[in-house]
């Protein structure tokens, strides 16, 4: 019996000492820790040094924690990332809203045509105050850019100059539109071939009844 105790308690002081020889690894880490690492950062950060140590003391409290929490703590990161993917959607879409390109200005040079005119005067007026600047494509130069700023930003101030220089930016976002006399030309065209606002004839709307 005593030799079967003998083997029992082998596993158990192979243990204990594995336990004593890790704590001594430990005390020796933690030390080397708090004389090389913890100053460096104590003296940049202000606060306490969350050394390896820390990080096996706590490992198994932290691990139950989080299964007894579970799935709470993965909720805070996923809406933010869901706040900040809608976030920049948003801000790319009123980038495009308030983009002038080169239908937006003169092919002659000679500042913006009367689509850019209202353009800019619908941002500068119906846009939300937080929503006002005005992105301009780029040019095939860098002069050519210059000018196109240079454009909005004497037309802005010419329109309100109490409101002092317009928030003008350029961009590399390219327009993807049409010649505003193509566009007119078919609105006008589906105005012009609507049927006539009227009542259809009696005898349509009787057959259409009696079915």
């Amino acid at each position: 019996m005593i030799k079967y105790s003998l083997y029992a308690l082998a596993p158990l002081a192979a243990l204990i000492s594995t336990s004593a020889a890790s704590a001594q690894n430990y005390a020796g880490f933690c030390s080397q820790c708090q004389t090389q690492q913890c100053q460096s950062c104590k003296s940049n950060c202000q606060s306490q040094c969350f050394s390896p140590c820390a990080i096996n003391q706590t490992k198994y409290e932290d691990s139950f924690y989080m299964n007894q929490i579970w799935p709470r703590q993965y909720m805070a990161p996923a809406r933010r990332g869901i706040c900040q993917t809608f976030a920049l959607m948003t801000t790319n879409g009123w980038q495009r809203n308030n983009l002038l390109g080169k239908y937006d200005f003169d092919p002659k040079g000679e500042g913006l045509s009367e689509a850019g005119r209202l353009h800019v005067e619908w941002i500068l007026t119906q846009a939300p105050p937080n929503r006002r600047t005005i992105f301009v494509q780029r040019g095939v130069n860098a002069e050519d850019t210059a000018r196109r700023v240079d454009a909005v930003q004497t037309l802005a101030s010419n329109m309100y100059p109490s409101a002092g220089p317009a928030d003008v930016q350029e961009t590399i976002m390219q327009e993807y539109g049409r010649p505003a006399a193509m566009v007119d030309a078919v609105f006008t065209g589906f105005s012009a071939n609507q049927p006539p606002p009227i009542l259809p004839a009696s005898g349509a709307s009787s057959s259409g009844d009696g079915s």
